[in-house]
């Protein structure tokens, strides 16, 4: 079946591009409670609200839209339809009355009941369509042609040590914890953001962190329950306000160069500490960087600098993780990124400089003295695993090794210096992390490492040192890459790499730990774009830390961690994934068990 209304927005998206041609004041308004061609996922670090960027890709409304959602009542509802689909207290569109769910095959769904031979549609069998709209609590309206949605980071600092604690010791700090205290990403993030291709901007809003311990109540909304509020300023008609779409107006305050984006962002990824972002350009051989704000002065996001000179086609984009106690203090790197492209086998290292000794006048109004960001092309890398290596996506790198090594690491003591334990923990901090690619020529996750002794051969260490070796073939179209835990069969978080593979409509689950395909999900969604999941510590997850219930349902059969969540692009609904194996039934484990929208075609199809 050609779906003609891809083909068309294809084309069209071409056009605007180029003559800038897309307007957001006339037309429909997008559906505020639908969910239409969904691109980008997020999940509050308290997890209560699911946040879900709709791309309007087929250009039936006049924009598309943000929306926030009742995490909890979703996880509820989907733990009530894995013990009953037909439960008649669930808000189905198309109820599968009569139909036995038989999640023991691999391969839903099972044929109707009505003896015509034909099979239950995707999704309605085991995990059949909710009303989506009863779970919708904000709705703001944004650009057409959204790529991504993520939420800001919370900046990781220096507390003191107490018994028990929420996450575990972490390395991300800078300058490193002193004795007695251990780095942790405390409260919440306090903004998301969203790349826009239709007004070529970086749009974001505020959002209130929420408390893990505690749900939201029975008819909260978004004016009696802070978390569920999108904040992206007065709304026209549902629209966010031109303040809230940083990087298409010169004179945004803090764009001290008075520079605009250029056209088709697409990928996003943020720095460390959660300070600015970088954005990749899918037509052009540039790099926007961004300030987020969320640094120690508050401020809104402003585009900062353009990068020209790296490879043409942007796509995938990640924050090296540098590990501070691998450094002497005042030697540890800026911030880096890697960059892939899909015309080119050459992956991009970018550097961010601060420039904080310089201090110009910000132009625009409110405009202050102050240093002017920017970012350098200081390598490539050649994906020379492949026999192709052109048309690479997703990037993901995962430093836990450094983790687990740490915590063998034994304290300080008698006979035992604290110099020697720091000797001991930055040899730790310089094990080099995994890094994967999802590459289509051929189709496959490239594996490499990065954080290696330096090429130069003098027995420095060079953190941003990539060598590829190895890959895994995949099903055709590997396009995004995740780093999540599931729940393993003793109940502890075992963290595994998530391929999403748009084309084949598959899910690869990985365990980076020996590079094995440990299972492929099927019964998705025709197109899966994005995932998120359940709040987690990447840390915990490393080292395989037990997962507690829910304590906000007791009674449910429900771990604090239990879910992942993919959006389905080409029929626009969000799929809900159990990854919990330590209960006695497993059938529905690595399997779909809730639909949230009903599956609708794009406009023009056939």
């Amino acid at each position: 079946m050609r779906l003609l209304g891809i083909s068309l927005s294809l084309g069209l998206l071409a056009t605007c591009a180029a003559a800038g041609c897309y307007s957001t004041g006339d037309g429909t308004a997008p559906p505020p409670k639908q969910i239409y061609f969904p691109v980008g996922l997020g999940v509050s670090r308290g997890g209560n609200v699911l946040y879900v960027a709709n791309s309007d890709f087929d250009l039936q409304w006049n924009g598309g839209t943000v929306q926030s959602y009742d995490l909890h009542l979703i996880r509820r509802d989907a733990v009530l339809t894995i013990d009953d689909p037909n439960n008649p207290n669930l808000v189905l569109k198309r109820p599968p009355t009569g139909v036995k769910c038989d999640t023991s095959t691999q391969e839903p769904p099972v044929y109707k009941t009505d003896g015509s031979g034909q099979r239950q549609p995707l999704g309605e069998t085991c995990a059949p369509p909710v009303d989506a709209s009863i779970y919708v609590r904000d709705s703001a309206t944004i650009g057409a042609f959204a790529t991504d949605l993520q939420l800001g980071k919370a900046r990781p600092q220096c507390v003191a040590d107490t018994s028990p604690r929420l996450y575990a010791a972490s390395s991300r700090c800078n300058p490193p914890c002193d004795l007695g205290a251990h780095c942790e990403i405390a409260g919440g993030s306090n903004r998301l953001f969203v790349p826009v291709r239709g007004d070529a901007s970086l749009t974001w809003a505020d959002i209130t962190p929420d408390d893990p311990t505690a749900a939201p109540a029975e008819g909260d909304t978004a004016d009696t329950y802070a978390p569920f509020r999108i904040d992206c300023g007065t709304r026209t008609n549902g629209r966010c306000d031109a303040a809230h779409h940083a990087g298409n107006d010169a004179n945004e305050p803090g764009n001290s160069r008075q520079i605009t984006m250029p056209g088709e962002p697409f990928g996003m990824a943020q720095s460390e500490d959660g300070t600015v972002i970088a954005v990749t350009h899918q037509t052009d051989t540039k790099v926007s960087l961004f300030s987020t704000g969320l640094d120690a002065v508050r401020a809104r996001p402003a585009l900062q600098f353009v990068l020209d000179g790296v490879a043409a086609g942007g796509n995938g984009i990640f924050a090296i993780p540098h590990d501070p106690q691998a450094f002497d203090p005042s030697q540890v790197p800026h911030p880096a990124f890697l960059e892939t492209s899909r015309a080119s086998r050459d992956v991009s290292l970018l550097r961010y400089y601060g420039d904080e000794g310089y201090t110009v006048p910000r132009a625009g109004p409110g405009g202050q003295a102050g240093p002017r960001p920017f970012l350098v092309k200081e390598g490539a890398f050649t994906l020379s695993a492949n026999a192709g290596g052109t048309d690479s996506r997703g990037i993901a790198i995962d430093p836990t090794t450094r983790t687990v090594c740490k915590s063998l690491v034994a304290p300080a003591g008698p006979g035992r210096p604290q110099t020697v334990v720091a000797l001991e923990l930055a040899s730790c901090a310089r094990l080099p992390a995994r890094v994967y690619f999802a590459n289509r020529s051929p189709a496959s996750i490239i594996v490499g490492e990065i954080g290696e002794p330096s090429a130069a051969g003098d027995g420095t260490y060079d953190a941003d040192r990539l060598q590829v070796f190895g890959n895994l073939p995949l099903s055709f179209g590997p396009s995004k890459l995740y780093l999540a835990p599931i729940v393993d069969s003793d109940g502890n978080l075992a963290l595994r790499l998530f391929v999403v593979c748009f084309d084949s409509s598959y899910i690869y689950i990985i365990d980076p730990t020996t590079n094995t395909v440990e299972n492929i999900l099927t019964g998705l969604g025709q197109g899966p774009f994005a995932l998120t999941f359940d709040p987690f510590d990447l840390d915990e997850a490393a080292l395989r830390r037990k997962v507690p219930a829910d304590s906000r349902e007791p009674g449910l059969d429900l771990k604090r961690y239990r879910f992942a969540y993919v959006a389905s692009f080409t029929k626009s609904f969000v799929q809900v994934i159990d990854l919990d194996n330590s209960r006695a039934k497993k059938d529905t484990f690595e399997k779909v068990v809730y639909t949230l929208g009903l599956p609708t075609l794009p406009k023009g199809s056939q």
